[in-house]
């Protein structure tokens, strides 16, 4: 399987939803296979993950790569032999696309918060900026995670003619009303912290007792009790290792990034854009998951029907926890290959 990573930096600017201009945008890649106008697949990640999808492997409790090896991979459900994938990252992401984090060229100093606010929308212009440089204009389907399938309806509803279908893991229109409160508190809580500095902390200084808090509370969305008794000895050994993982991601995500991305994830509602959306479209529910509650799934694909768009939903065997979602290559195999089958 062949892999290659890189950033794209463009010379123009982008326009954003809420009216800036964003001068110098840059969008991290990874590929596995190669991909080429008409048979590719975009992978766009979830709130907290990379676009490394498949690796390496880090050194620490936290994992921001790694998060599809169930998904992309010889014999898996996105085969980059028969289906080439190309892996973007979203605009916001700390990992290498403009962020908070992102060094200003013309200044040395990081851009913090003088970037202006990002939304769902404007990390769809930024995957479509990406694959048009790559010379992708037609891809064979957007395939997102979370976060990552809500820019994959916005991108499809901005550009009907760029992809044939969009398979949608773990998100509905919307995210309910109580984690959208809770993952807009993200900026309020960072700003209370002292350590926080008006965002002006170095990288070695972040507000890390904050972001494990947040990082705590998130972990609370992820997984539920079914799942890690699944994984761990007992209650004790998964609240160690989720404590663990908390520090390491204190220690890595850019605080400013997090919460850039939970306010754009907080703020969307894709319900909007359906009837500019061509492409078919596969909704793949979780029976445990809070982010994307089964019935505001359902809820989705109803909407999708009723603005005349090709839809199917499935609801995967098995544990149902978001975090969960991509854990088993054999439940994600059939839905995924059939549907893809049929577009291809």
């Amino acid at each position: 399987m062949i892999q290659a990573t890189g950033t794209h930096l463009f010379t123009s600017l982008l326009p954003l939803e809420e009216g800036e201009l964003l001068r110098n945008p840059q969008v991290a890649w990874a590929a596995y296979g190669e991909p080429c106008d008409g048979k590719a697949v975009v992978l766009l990640h979830d709130l907290s993950h990379s676009h490394r999808a498949v690796g390496p492997v880090e050194d620490s409790a936290y994992q921001p790569s790694g998060w599809a090896r169930e998904l992309v991979g010889p014999g898996l459900p996105l085969d980059p032999d028969t289906m080439p994938v190309i892996v973007p990252g979203l605009l916001g992401s700390p990992f290498g696309s403009t962020s908070p984090a992102t060094v200003d060229v013309a200044t040395g100093e990081r851009l913090g918060l003088s970037l202006p606010p990002l939304t769902v929308l404007d990390m769809a212009r930024g995957v479509s900026a990406l694959l048009r440089a790559r010379g992708l204009n037609h891809v064979r389907a957007l395939v997102g995670v979370g976060l990552g399938a809500q820019v994959a309806l916005r991108l499809a509803a901005l550009f009907p003619d760029l992809s044939d279908a969009v398979v949608a893991i773990g998100a509905a229109r919307a995210l309910p009303e109580g984690v959208r409160e809770k993952l807009g508190l993200a900026w309020q809580l960072l700003r209370a912290d002292p350590d926080f500095r008006e965002g002006l902390y170095e990288p070695d200084a972040m507000p890390r007792k904050t972001m494990r808090r947040l990082r705590l509370d998130f972990q609370k969305l992820l997984y539920g009790r079914e799942y890690l008794s699944r994984h761990h000895a007992d209650a004790e050994a998964a609240r160690i290792a989720l404590e663990a993982e908390a520090e390491s991601f204190s220690e890595t995500f850019d605080a400013s990034s997090w919460a850039t991305l939970c306010s754009a994830y907080a703020g969307c509602d894709v319900a909007d854009c359906f009837a500019q959306i061509r492409a078919r479209v596969l909704l793949v529910a979780g029976n445990s998951d809070v982010l994307a509650p089964v019935n505001r799934v359902r809820d989705t694909y109803h909407l999708l029907s009723a603005a005349g768009v090709s839809a199917r939903m499935v609801e995967l065997p098995g544990p149902g926890d978001h975090g969960a979602l991509l854990t088993d290559s054999e439940r994600l195999r059939a839905p995924l290959g059939d549907f893809l089958r049929r577009v291809g």
